[in-house]
């Protein structure tokens, strides 16, 4: 017969009848560690599988489901297997959730508090392969303390990483890959220590030189310069998960515009000298903003067209508006069309196809023709019409007889002779001075 001892996997495919039923939870934060070692677990997910399965034998229980989050950071639990988990003790009878430490299920605190909760509501015990933790006062004390050095270890830790990127891109390294065009290469220094840094690819670089170039002097568009490109044979990197393929027209007008290319990097906003080499000159680089400016467009946007129709008219299905396009087929002939704005932005899952503008126009005519009022609507309108025709007229009338008075006042006060009149007191002074003084010939 064999046993548990003679088969790690035994627990798993066939429990004892008699043990208490358990779940075990296995994460690790990134896929590079589920990958690593060219397995599908890697190295960490089989250790804690062990951990779990003696945690599981010392508490004389066996575990009757696994769940497993590869690459899934604890900061959140919106978690697949996690939350898959949660559903699982809730609908079987289950005595225990391990765990190898308390840190692979949460390392968030409040998250850590919920996903207690909702074990507890199950019934469920949870266990740590790790640390002694348990539903005794002791063991909640240390659960409380190992989940806050978990946050506090996670939030320490991006703090670091995240000055360690600062200060990389202030010495003007590359934090992250390098676009392409460009390589990220491991070496070795003198000393054996490890080296990243960034070298021209020499298969892409020389193709991403002669794109800087040609649209800089103006004769290409970016739709064009992309099917030059696409039949000189340039293909993005490929990576273990993504083949190489032809680039989009969007990543060819990103590309346009990335300052990396001239010796720049770019981080958290703020411009660094890089240490990396520098694709084109800066004045090529300068140029080519110069023409993406003057282009006005960003991906060579399709040119707005107007129409007298356009903004009136509506998407019968989805109420989206009816948009101007124009298709040209393989001959350069040009038809115009109302395409549904819905269906053409994917907002909507509008089936509507595109209309022939001539159609549009012909169906709007007749149905203005078949527009028609009551005898009862008509006498209604002209009524109205009446009454406000009046109501202008009158409003005229007495604005034209204002103006007119304005006019006649206006008119009478410039005709008005200007009479020059002396200040009476200015008048008594002088009297009263010519009657006190003595003639010049007067004797006595």
């Amino acid at each position: 017969m064999t046993t548990i001892a003679d088969d790690p996997a035994a627990s798993l495919i066939d429990p004892p009848k008699t043990a208490a039923a358990a779940v075990s939870y296995l994460r690790v934060s990134t896929r590079e560690q589920a990958e690593k070692g060219g397995t599908d677990e890697g190295f960490s997910i089989p250790a804690q599988r062990e951990a779990t399965r003696r945690k599981a034998e010392q508490l004389g229980a066996g575990i009757v489901e696994e769940f497993v989050d590869a690459g899934a950071s604890a900061k959140s639990s919106d978690r697949p297997e996690l939350m898959r988990m949660i559903q699982y003790v809730k609908a079987n009878k289950v005595s225990y959730c391990i765990v190898h430490k308390v840190d692979r299920l949460a390392r968030n605190r409040a998250d850590d508090v919920s996903i207690h909760l909702a074990l507890q509501q199950c019934g469920v015990m949870l266990v740590s392969a790790s640390e002694n933790i348990d539903e005794t006062p002791s063991g909640m004390l240390l659960h409380g303390i190992m989940s806050t050095i978990a946050e506090f270890y996670s939030r320490n830790l991006a703090t670091e990483v995240t000055n360690g990127m600062n200060q990389k891109a202030i010495g003007g390294g590359t934090n992250g890959r390098a676009p392409i065009g460009y390589l990220n290469v491991r070496k070795r220094d003198e000393l054996g220590r490890e080296v990243r840094t960034i070298e021209l690819d020499p298969e892409r670089a020389p193709m991403i030189e002669w794109a800087f170039k040609a649209y800089a002097s103006g004769n290409w568009s970016v739709s064009q310069l992309h099917d030059e490109l696409t039949s000189r044979g340039l293909r993005s990197l490929p990576t273990p998960k993504k083949p190489a393929k032809p680039l989009a027209v969007s990543t060819i007008h990103r590309l346009l515009t990335n300052p990396y290319y001239k010796g720049d990097v770019i981080y958290r906003g703020t411009r660094y000298k890089g240490n990396h080499p520098a694709l084109v000159p800066a004045e090529v680089w300068y140029q080519v903003q110069s023409v993406l400016t003057a282009h006005q467009c960003a991906v060579e946007a399709t040119q707005a067209h107007g129409h007298y129709l356009k903004g009136t008219i509506h998407c019968g299905q989805c109420g989206s508006r009816l948009i101007v396009s124009n298709a040209k087929n393989r001959h350069g002939n040009v038809y115009c069309y109302f395409v549904c704005s819905g269906r053409h932005s994917k907002r909507t899952d509008c089936t509507r196809q595109a209309m022939l503008i001539e159609d549009v126009e012909k169906l709007i005519k007749d149905y203005y023709t078949r527009v028609q009022i009551t005898p009862a609507q008509q006498d209604a309108l002209a009524g109205m019409l009446h009454h406000e025709f009046d109501r202008l007229m009158a409003a005229e009338t007495e604005e034209l007889e204002r103006l007119t008075t304005n006019r006649d006042r206006l008119e009478s006060e410039q005709d008005r002779p200007c009479k020059r009149t002396t200040p009476t007191r200015f008048h008594s002074r002088c009297s009263s001075a010519s009657r006190t003084a003595s003639p010049p010939n007067s004797t006595k």
